[in-house]
């Protein structure tokens, strides 16, 4: 093997992925609340793993490693899905068109899986497409799923720039790895272009226009927030408008005009508001409330009231 070539796997194989670990734990030191632990480990789990299996893809002398770590995030991915879906029921109230752009690169990343998987694991996808196209597919779908995954956690609001940098600077040195190594870097740059340009078109494209306009006459869905809970707060804090004279009228209503770009989104902003403040007070050792938990703030109405005792710390 040439100097380039070792030099080629040791950036893949140990570059690309200590950045990928290290990100993961600056991710894991970020606090959330104790019930999604298990969803944040399962999905950091998923990225590892599949980091893993783009590395060290099959060879002679690894024969089992790639498919070992390709299963082992299949079973990853689909336990960060379940226990989502099992703590947060409300989640679904919100999978609408205008849903955040952090989750459909989630759903990218669970689609390209399943194309890797299919292209890969059953029969008749090869007789069709004969077993090197279909080799090939298996391989693009990898680092779609790969780039796809990391943004979902980058942009997940909360995580963080540093931690998102990290993450990004492993993922971009996994993909200049493949590109390099890969007969077909064409199809690789194209393939991955191609899923960069669907994220791209539903945040600032063509696609964001109507998304938001969606989401600004979707009806409000009101937090469970109970003034006495936050009486140590400043109230200019949140309530700026009385201060810089921006108006009296409630800050739903006027955040939701003011929506126009995917990154000043009401959800988004209000999101990353109140949960880095949570955030901050569980850092500090202080009573804290919900920092991911939906239903911990989002909790059903009861008999047209919403019930502000849920989700409370």
């Amino acid at each position: 093997m040439n100097p380039r070539s070792n030099f080629v796997r040791f950036l893949g194989r140990h570059a690309g992925l200590s950045l990928f670990v290290a990100g993961g734990f600056v991710v894991l030191l970020h606090p959330t609340d104790t019930a999604w632990w298990a969803a944040r480990l399962l999905g950091l789990a998923t990225l590892f793993t599949m980091a893993g299996a783009l590395a060290l893809r099959p060879a002679s002398d690894r024969p089992r490693w790639h498919r070992f770590l390709g299963w082992a995030a299949l079973a990853a991915l689909l336990g960060h899905i379940g226990v989502v879906a099992g703590m947060q029921p409300v989640f679904w109230r919100w999978f609408t068109w205008a849903v955040p752009v952090e989750i459909v690169a989630g759903v990218l990343a669970v689609a390209a899986f399943a194309t890797a998987l299919i292209a890969q694991s059953s029969s008749w996808p090869r007789r069709w497409l004969g077993p090197i196209l279909g080799h090939r597919i298996h391989r693009f779908a990898g680092y779609m799923l790969a780039s796809a995954a990391t943004a979902h956690i980058a942009l997940v609001a909360g995580i963080g720039m540093f931690a998102a940098v990290i993450m990004l600077a492993g993922l971009a040195i996994l993909l200049v790895e493949g590109f390099l190594r890969e007969r077909h870097g064409v199809a690789l740059v194209v393939s991955l272009a191609l899923s960069a340009a669907a994220i791209a078109a539903l945040a600032f494209g063509p696609l964001a226009g109507p998304r938001l306009e969606l989401l600004r006459r979707s009806p409000i869905d009101h937090a469970n927030f109970l003034h006495t809970d936050h009486g140590n707060l400043s109230c200019v804090g949140c309530h700026h408008n009385f201060t810089d004279r921006a108006g009296n009228e409630n800050c739903l209503s006027c955040h939701k005009r003011i929506s126009t770009t995917e990154a000043m989104r009401i959800d988004r902003m209000f999101h990353a508001f109140c949960s880095d403040c949570h955030r901050t007070d569980k850092h500090a050792g202080k009573a804290f409330g919900p920092i991911d938990d939906c239903k911990g703030c989002h909790g059903k109405p009861v008999d047209g009231v919403i019930d502000h005792r849920r989700g409370r710390q």
